[in-house]
């Protein structure tokens, strides 16, 4: 076996067996949190990751297969696996734009406010604007999935000559571009920090715990440029190659053949996969009640369990009579249980001064 593709194939088996449980807990705890918009779009981008490490698998399989295919000899699946694959890169550059820009915006307008609704919108929207796109290609005959032995995974095949302008142009408006603005973005809101230029005019600590929010979309951000760069740039380069010089990147009458379809391989799966393994790990070093989240599940659900016996105990607390609700009050002194109306606990205050212990406890 090529130690090449048995390296890809080990990195494509880790990115499934820790980039799942790892991004399902950052899924579970996001979606225990207030939902305000940088946690949604956290939420679609931990979704994303998971999506990206379960694709993974049948790569690696097939690269560890000698890149004879494997899973990916159903038509079917291939075409599915293309498909879905396909729409990941162009959905993260724009997850992380809306999340980067998002983040500057509140910075330097801190008093102008963005519904959630117009962010989940377009976040769905695109969503579906994109696999719009890729099933009109698929529908009309002007691009198909097929397994491409030298590169080891489906390969999406454009085969009408205005189809190949408009996807051209597409990919590069939509992967290279955004790199521009992702960078822009990041810079000013590092400089804002830095210089604590117009921050929210709150209290220090709420100043303090946007700051180190910002930061952590910062951390996010950056490393996300790092991880799909060579992606940008080699889709790029194979726009370039297939529509300016007449030569593919997996074209093996090319003197670079197997140099070319490692270095696709590298920059389009590999990579992609190494940054949805480690963006939890951004998340554990950043988030301090994340690491609380992730100790309470290791500890056999800890922190869940906790919270689950408060809400029980508040709720036993409370009794229904007639169509009245009624706080029941476990008396400490007597060990007796008494019942009290609403409307007598304000009478019970009054007459004491003081709330008593037995009149109050829930």
């Amino acid at each position: 076996m090529d130690p090449t593709d048995l390296t890809f194939a080990l990195i494509c088996f880790l990115c499934f067996a820790v980039g799942i449980p790892s991004n399902c807990i950052s899924l579970y705890y996001f979606l225990r949190k207030t939902r305000d918009i940088p946690t949604c779009i956290y939420i679609v981008i931990s979704s994303v990751d998971i999506l990206t490490c379960v694709l993974v698998f049948p790569v690696g399989l097939s690269l560890a297969g000698n890149r004879n295919g494997m899973m990916f000899s159903s038509k079917v699946f291939c075409s599915l696996w293309g498909f879905t694959w396909e729409l990941i890169p162009y959905y993260s550059v724009f997850l992380v734009f809306s999340l980067s820009f998002l983040r500057t915006f509140a910075l330097l307008k801190p008093l102008v406010f963005i519904k959630k609704k117009v962010i989940v919108g377009l976040v769905i929207g695109y969503m579906i604007f994109l696999a719009t796109r890729q099933l009109t290609g698929v529908f009309l005959g002007y691009s198909s999935y097929k397994y491409e032995h030298s590169a080891g995974y489906c390969w999406n095949h454009i085969n009408h000559h205005s189809y190949q302008v408009s996807d051209a142009v597409f990919s590069t408006l939509q992967l290279a571009f955004p790199i521009i603005p992702i960078t822009a973005s990041c810079i000013t809101s590092t400089v804002v920090i830095l210089f604590s230029v117009r921050i929210s005019r709150s209290s220090a600590a709420v100043t303090k715990m946007k700051k180190k929010a910002t930061v952590t979309i910062i951390i996010v951000t950056f490393v996300y440029i790092i991880f799909n760069l060579p992606v940008f740039l080699n889709y790029t380069r194979y726009i370039v190659a297939v529509y300016w010089t007449g030569k593919d990147f997996l074209d093996v009458n090319n003197t670079n053949y197997f140099l070319q379809k490692y270095i696709w391989l590298l920059t389009y799966i590999i990579t992609v996969a190494l940054n949805s393994l480690v963006n939890p790990l951004i998340y554990m070093l950043r988030m301090r009640r994340f690491r609380s989240e992730v100790r309470g599940i290791f500890r056999r659900g800890g922190t869940v369990a906790k919270n689950q016996y408060n809400a029980h105990s508040h709720t036993d607390n409370h009794v229904i009579l007639g169509n009245k609700s009624v706080i029941k009050n476990n008396s400490v002194s007597g060990g007796t249980n008494s019942t009290t109306l609403p409307g007598q606990q304000d009478s019970l205050k009054g007459q004491l001064g003081r709330p008593s212990l037995s009149s109050v406890q829930l």
